[in-house]
């Protein structure tokens, strides 16, 4: 069993904290995400990256695959920010083409008030998310959230910046 002294609050306030081999926390734990920068044209997630932050920062496209979804898999979870704009394919692969993507992508176009998509995968084959053009927001500034939510599904909350015609970005 290990034990530390915690302080709570202004006043230094001595908290006990004991544990054998689980840890169970009542309140707030604060702590900075991890991030990783992406500049390969292909990367590879981990599960033991749940939590990371990826910044998608290579222009001649990007190929991430993420790991293969297992009933334990459940609660994962990974964030992809468009750090650069894409000139080539920018695709985020799920680890089995049993994977699918739920959720949504609301793409937008700022050169044009008020062209805003909403795009929703249609859960029959939509293993891959393709910032492969313009018009799938490939442009920098892009943000997506993908949750493990079961065995077989990822869940996508995507937001992001594209121009033209805007087109779903699942596939």
């Amino acid at each position: 069993m290990a034990n530390t002294t915690m302080y709570q609050g202004i006043e230094k306030m001595p908290t006990t904290v004991s544990f054998d081999d689980t840890l169970s926390v009542t309140g707030a734990i604060t702590g900075k995400a991890n991030v990783v920068t992406i500049t390969d044209a292909t990367y590879t997630v981990t599960a033991a990256q749940s939590g990371t932050t990826f910044i998608l920062s290579r222009a001649a496209g990007i190929v991430v695959t993420l790991p293969e979804l297992t009933a334990a898999a459940s609660g994962e979870q990974y964030t992809f920010i468009v750090g650069t704009t894409f000139s080539g394919a920018g695709k985020i692969n799920t680890g089995a083409t049993a994977d699918l993507y739920s959720g949504f992508a609301i793409l937008s176009d700022p050169a044009t008030a008020g062209d805003t998509n909403t795009f929703i995968p249609d859960q029959s084959n939509d293993d891959t998310i393709d910032l492969g053009s313009i018009e799938q927001g490939w442009l920098s500034g892009g943000m997506i959230t993908l949750t493990a939510q079961s065995a077989t599904r990822w869940h996508c909350a995507a937001y992001l910046i594209g121009d033209a015609t805007l087109a779903t970005p699942f596939e």
